[in-house]
């Protein structure tokens, strides 16, 4: 059973000093990884860790009856593990961000939201009154076009964006800066029924805790999900302790990686010196008044197909 692929994945996430880069790098050099049975393994990954004294000891510390058990826990709680060589591993993550792109995902709820047409909606989290209205406008409108809403799960836009999806019967994913095990309903949905209409993902191990940096990573992944990127609003690119400021990052990591970005109009809303300097680097200005006529003229309208058998039976209260 420690044989399993989906475990040597998890096993490689553990290891200390195993990152993304490493692990893309691992896969990318199986020549075996284009045979339709491909399965990673112990053979595979030592021999590519050997290369590495340091790494290939921190591989082989660890504890693999208690690694295995920890994995057998993520299976059983019902959180689906997506690799990079997984049918269901987002493809459009890869075409968006490449090798950067986090190569294992943690999920819970709605997978074939993955294969959905989805848009990124992100802001301050101490958005103003007219930055509220315009993302509840804007997610409404949306989701009745059939675009799945994606956001982080904070507070501000993030959540102002999926509860507006999920009020217009729409659908929604939620990219946490932390694990799935920490993963709770907030106040602020606890009168939704969600069931069938979102999809928790994450790309840390299920008991990682939130920090700053994660959040930053989180951002990222956002954005790759994504077939366009909304701001609504974004303070200046660092605040006055020269923390880079997480909305205007995002917006900037979609024009790098050639993502269809629209920026809400800086007159609409207050503290918006990031809004103009993403639109001076290239983002597509929006007003209230044509916001959606400019996204679809760059975007084809999507139409879900819902499939409701691809509700897992994570729960999330």
């Amino acid at each position: 059973m420690k044989s399993n692929s989906e475990y040597i994945w998890y096993k490689l996430l553990k290891t200390k000093g195993v990152g993304p880069k490493t692990i893309h790098n691992i896969y990318n050099n199986c020549k075996s990884k284009t045979e339709e049975n491909f399965e990673l393994n112990e053979n595979i990954v030592n021999e590519f860790l050997s290369k590495n004294k340091k790494l290939l000891t921190n591989w082989d510390n660890i504890d693999d009856e208690a690694c295995f058990s920890e994995y057998e826990k993520i299976i059983k709680k019902d959180i689906k593990i997506l690799t990079i060589n997984s049918k269901n591993y987002p493809k459009i993550i890869l075409n968006n961000l490449g090798t950067s792109a986090a190569p294992i995902l943690f999920c819970g709820g709605k997978i074939d939201l993955l294969n959905n047409s989805s848009i990124a909606v992100v802001g301050s989290r101490n958005v103003c009154d007219n930055g509220i209205k315009f993302t509840k406008n804007i997610s409404k409108q949306l989701s009745n076009s059939g675009f799945n809403i994606i956001s982080g799960y904070a507070k501000g836009v993030d959540t102002i964006s999926h509860l507006s999806a999920l009020e217009n019967d729409g659908t929604t994913t939620f990219v946490l800066s932390y694990g799935l095990y920490e993963f709770k309903k907030k106040k602020d949905f606890k009168d939704i029924n969600w069931t069938g209409n979102i999809l928790a993902l994450s790309e840390f191990l299920p008991d990682s805790q939130w920090t700053a940096s994660n959040a930053m990573i989180r951002n990222k992944t956002i954005i790759g999900l994504s077939n366009a990127v909304i701001v609504v609003q974004s303070g200046p690119e660092k605040d006055e302790k020269g923390n880079m400021s997480g909305t205007f990052n995002s917006g900037n990591l979609a024009l790098k990686n050639n993502i269809p970005l629209f920026v809400l109009t800086p007159s609409f809303v207050d503290n918006s010196l990031g809004n103009q300097k993403l639109i001076d680097l290239g983002g597509v200005e929006i007003t209230p008044d044509n916001a959606i006529e400019k996204i679809k003229e760059h975007l084809s309208k999507t139409v879900f197909k819902e499939n409701k058998d691809s509700q897992t039976n994570f729960s999330f209260d």
